[in-house]
C-alpha cells in the first residue's frame, strides 16, 4: 500500500491537505479479503462516488488511477468501501427493520461487483452473475457476495474460541459413536457453523433468512470440503429425505428460525444429540431463546451461546438477567413435557461471559456461554 500511494503521489504533486489526510487514512487502515480490498469508510465524507471525489480534492481520473495503482501493487482485483450494517432502512416515509442485515452502505470503487439489482428471491442466474469473495480465517474458508451479504470481521476471535472451547470439545468426545450436533439459528455465511464443524461436531443445522447468505454458506462448505444440503422443502413430508445422507455435515434452511423447533422435533430420532445452539444476532438474540431451549437435547448437558449488546457498566447484571430468563424458559419446557415435578431439576448457569468487541461507545458485544444440565428425572 505504501509503495502504491508513493507512486501515485509522485505523479500528482502537489497534494492538498485533504488529499494527504485521505491517503494517510488509506495507508493506515484497510482490510484485504481474498482478491478484494476494503478501504475505511471514515476516509470518505459522503456516500456517493461523486461526493468522494469532490471531498478529497481529487479529480475523477486521478482517483481511478489511484485505485488501479493500489490494485496492481496489492495484487487484488476489487476495491470497495462499506459502512456499518444498519439495523433499519428508510423506504419513503416508512422505516423498516433490516432483517436480512443487507450491506446497504456498500460502495464499489474498483472492479466489477456484478449487477446492482436482482430478482426477489434471487435466482441461480443472479448468484452466478455476482462477484464472490473467499477469505481464510483460522484455517477455514468463508465465501460471500459483498454487494449482497455482510461480513463481520470482528467475530474472528469468537470463531477461534469455539474451535477450542472445552464444552464443544467435550461434547465431541462424549459422542464419538453417534456424533453430536449443533444448531446455528442465525448462520449467515457460516461464521460459527464452520467453527463447530472444524472442531469435530458431526452435523450443524443452520437457519438464515437471507438467500445470499445461505448461498455463501453452501459455497463456503464446498471450499472446506464439507458436504452441505440446502433444504428447499421445509414441509414435514421431507424430513425423512433430509436425513438419508449420512455424509451431510450441514443442513441449511433458508427459512425463519421460529420453525426450527418444529423441524428439529420431527428429525430428532435421526439426528445426533444437539449439544450446542448459537444465538448470534445483535443488538439482542432474545427472540431466539425459546427456540434454542427447545432444540437442545434434554438427555445431555447443553450450551446456548447468546450474543447480546450490554452497557459496559451493566454486563454482570445483564448476564444474570439473561440466565434467569433462560432458566424460566427451561422450567416452562420441562413443565409442558414432563410435568410439575421436573420444574426445579435443571439449574441454568453462566459458564463464561466473553467480551468480544466494542459495539459503540460504552456498549460491549458479549457472548454468554449458558450451561443447561441434562434432565435427570427422580
Amino acid at each position: 500500500m505504501e509503495r502504491a500511494i508513493a507512486l501515485w503521489r509522485a505523479q500528482h504533486e502537489p497534494c492538498t491537505a485533504q488529499t494527504l489526510s485521505f491517503l494517510k487514512t488509506l495507508q493506515n487502515s484497510y482490510s484485504v479479503y481474498g482478491d478484494m480490498l476494503l478501504l475505511p469508510s471514515t476516509a470518505y465524507a459522503t456516500e456517493t462516488a461523486h461526493g468522494h471525489r469532490e471531498s478529497l480534492g481529487i479529480q475523477p481520473e486521478g482517483l481511478d488511477k489511484l485505485y488501479a495503482t493500489i490494485a496492481k501493487h496489492m495484487k487484488i482485483t476489487h476495491i470497495a468501501t462499506t459502512r456499518p450494517i444498519p439495523l433499519s432502512s428508510q423506504d419513503g416515509q416508512f422505516t423498516r427493520d433490516n432483517v436480512l442485515r443487507s450491506p446497504s452502505g456498500f460502495q464499489p470503487l474498483y472492479g466489477y461487483f456484478g449487477p446492482s439489482a436482482c430478482a426477489d428471491p434471487p435466482t441461480l442466474e443472479d448468484f452466478n452473475a455476482a462477484y464472490w469473495v473467499t477469505a481464510k480465517q483460522n484455517g477455514i474458508y468463508q465465501t460471500w457476495a459483498p454487494r449482497w451479504t455482510m461480513f463481520s470481521r470482528g467475530n474472528v476471535s469468537e470463531k477461534a474460541r469455539l474451535l477450542t472451547l472445552p464444552s464443544v470439545l467435550s461434547a465431541v468426545a462424549d459422542d464419538k459413536v453417534r456424533g453430536c450436533a449443533a444448531v446455528d439459528l442465525y448462520a449467515g455465511i457460516g461464521y460459527f457453523t464452520f467453527s463447530y464443524l472444524k472442531a469435530g461436531v458431526s452435523e450443524v443445522l443452520c437457519w438464515d433468512l437471507n438467500p445470499w447468505s445461505t448461498e455463501g454458506l453452501m459455497r463456503g462448505a464446498k471450499a472446506n470440503k464439507w458436504k452441505a444440503k440446502r433444504v428447499d422443502d421445509a414441509s414435514m413430508a421431507g424430513v425423512a429425505k433430509w436425513c438419508e445422507d449420512d455424509d451431510v455435515r450441514a443442513l441449511v434452511f433458508n427459512d425463519d428460525n421460529t420453525r426450527a423447533g418444529v423441524v428439529v422435533e420431527a428429525m430428532r430420532s435421526s439426528l445426533p444429540s444437539i449439544r450446542h445452539v448459537n444465538c448470534g444476532l445483535l443488538p439482542t438474540s432474545k427472540g431466539s431463546w425459546e427456540t434454542a431451549v427447545q432444540v437442545l437435547d434434554d438427555n445431555y448437558d447443553g450450551w446456548l451461546h447468546v450474543h447480546e449488546n450490554f452497557a459496559v457498566a451493566e454486563i454482570a447484571e445483564k448476564a444474570e438477567e439473561v440466565r434467569e430468563e433462560i432458566e424460566q424458559l427451561v422450567a416452562e419446557r420441562m413443565l409442558s413435557r414432563y410435568g410439575q415435578e421436573s420444574v426445579e431439576r435443571r439449574s441454568v448457569k453462566v459458564d463464561h461471559v466473553n467480551r468480544l468487541k466494542s459495539y459503540a461507545p460504552g456498549v460491549m458485544h458479549c457472548v454468554l456461554d449458558i450451561y443447561i444440565p441434562k434432565y435427570a428425572p427422580s
